[in-house]
């Protein structure tokens, strides 16, 4: 690390203690728990924050992001299909269900500000179209069907597809007829559809072969996770061509989700009184679920660790070309409180109580922290 990236770095921990140091300030003033010991094991988690993750050069976070993060979401590498089957072969909807979820949220905010006539989810319309055809492709009338607007000029509603397109890293591609049918004339069709090397894998992971009917069809796993991890994908290869990845709406976002499952993963996990009526709700399971403190809900705790947490890992993630464009704008903001307001969201409300799903990702990071907290201890 150059002795200026080693400046922002350490920047960028110091702000996030500082964050530390007004969460804490905010949990003394107010009491909102329910469940006794609460407020007390979220300020000492806070505390056993701020004394060991800025150690090492901010070794807790370096560990989170690099190993966690960006090495299964967002590949070191140049190369699409590389990257596309990485981040496919190691998430699974049913794994990560908050991510896509949350993924899946900004994802289709960012398609529908394209697309202002559509209506209905975006992904799985996509999902479905490219479902009805065994190669992969769709024809661009059909695009045009599904999230065009009578309302707008024919070149507008084009270019907004065309950037849909490539906010997913899919191709376009020409079939020339040179003799129509019905006007006997040279045709030009136009199909959208993933790269080459993009569909040997869809190919192989996704296409049965029904040998006693004698053809081929897209089998129900064809789901949204597919375009979540294009997305990844193209967003890990073009990470330095804003233009390609949707600029910085796509940074702001993406860098407000990874510090939003940061914070999910940095939580207590409470222990509950075993007569507490949660432990007997039917929704509630004791293996792979825990009840996330009120007091981490609240806006003033939230706020100044979501800030610095955001930075932090746009600049572990795009480097400093990231970290310019998380600036205190309107528009940024609002990126921020909606990914913030997803946390309600992708997570389980049980009896009044916000339950936190023990995904692989939260136990990993989680992990991470215990075991630095206990080489500390022991050193």
């Amino acid at each position: 690390m150059s002795e200026a990236q080693d400046i922002i770095w350490k920047e960028l921990l110091k702000n996030f203690q500082d964050g530390l140091e007004k969460a804490l300030e905010e949990l003394q003033k107010r009491d909102v728990e329910n469940i006794p010991g609460a407020k007390e094991a979220l300020i000492q988690r806070l505390n056993n924050m701020k004394l060991h993750f800025p150690k090492n050069n901010g070794d807790i976070f370096l560990k989170s992001i690099n190993d966690k993060i960006q090495n299964a979401f967002f590949p070191n590498t140049k190369v699409f299909s590389e990257a596309f089957k990485k981040i496919l072969k190691s998430r699974t909807h049913e794994q990560d269900f908050i991510i896509n979820e949350l993924l899946n949220g900004f994802v289709t905010s960012k398609a529908k500000a394209l697309v202002t006539g559509s209506q209905g989810p975006i992904i799985d319309r996509i999902v479905e179209a490219f479902s009805k055809r065994n190669d992969f492709h769709i024809v661009d009338h059909q695009f045009f069907a599904m999230f065009g607007d009578p309302n707008k000029p024919h070149h507008y509603v084009k270019k907004q597809l065309e950037e849909l397109v490539n906010m997913f890293g899919l191709v376009s591609k020409e079939l020339v007829i040179e003799k129509d049918v019905r006007r006997s004339e040279e045709k030009v069709y136009l199909f959208y559809t993933f790269p080459d090397e993009i569909i040997q894998i869809l190919e192989e992971k996704y296409l049965i072969i029904d040998e006693e009917l004698g053809y081929a069809y897209v089998s129900e796993d064809f789901d949204r996770n597919v375009f979540i991890c294009m997305f990844l994908a193209n967003v890990a290869i073009n990470r330095d061509d804003l233009d390609k990845i949707g600029g910085s709406y796509t940074i702001n976002g993406i860098s407000a989700i990874f510090a939003l499952i940061l914070l999910l993963s940095f939580m207590p996990k409470l222990s509950i009184d075993e007569t507490n009526p949660v432990l007997n709700d039917p929704n509630f399971d004791k293996t792979n679920m825990s009840v996330i403190p009120k007091s981490w809900m609240m806006k003033q705790v939230l706020e100044p660790l979501f800030e610095p947490l955001i930075k932090i890992i746009a600049y572990r993630i795009g480097g400093g070309l990231w970290l310019s464009k998380i600036i205190d704008s309107e528009i940024n903001k609002k990126i921020h409180n909606q990914i913030r307001f997803l946390l309600k969201d992708v997570n389980k409300w049980i009896l009044g109580n916000l339950c936190r799903v023990e995904i692989p990702i939260f136990i990993e990071i989680s992990n991470i922290f215990t075991e630095i907290l206990v080489g500390y201890d022991e050193q």
